[in-house]
């Protein structure tokens, strides 16, 4: 894999593992806030999936579509089909404003969690870097 290509992926990867983080966080810390903590799970799933396309040498499309993302790496590997999204995609931008906002329970927002850790690990394996 060319360095650079590389790099860009570590990148990728920097700032997903943050959202990871910061989900954790809202989840694990008071004040609990689950609506940021599902925000971050999304963006960590999006990153992720487009991190794997970057992988792939194709050109990441400005989306915060999950299910499309999702079905572009099912492309190159059908491992992509046991990964479930749920509703994660309704967290995404819009969420920020309170006439699109939906609180979701804590058990919901740990699912999500567990949702992003799952698509982490897999692309992870997936991904070989040098």
């Amino acid at each position: 894999m060319k360095e650079d290509k590389e790099k860009i992926i570590q990148q990728w990867y920097a700032k997903a593992d943050s959202d990871i983080i910061m989900a954790r966080k809202a989840i694990d810390s008071p004040p609990i806030v689950l609506d940021g903590a599902c925000f971050h799970c999304q963006q960590a799933v999006e990153k992720y999936l487009k991190a794997y396309i970057i992988y792939q040498g194709k050109e990441v499309i400005k989306t915060h579509d999950l299910t499309l993302l999702l079905k572009f790496c099912s492309e190159f590997d059908y491992d992509f089909d046991t990964i479930k999204l749920k509703d994660l995609e309704v967290f995404a931008v819009d969420i920020r404003y309170p006439d699109d906002a939906r609180i979701p329970t804590l058990e919901e927002a740990k699912e999500y969690l567990q949702i992003a850790e799952a698509v982490k690990e897999l692309v992870r394996k997936k991904i070989i870097l040098i």
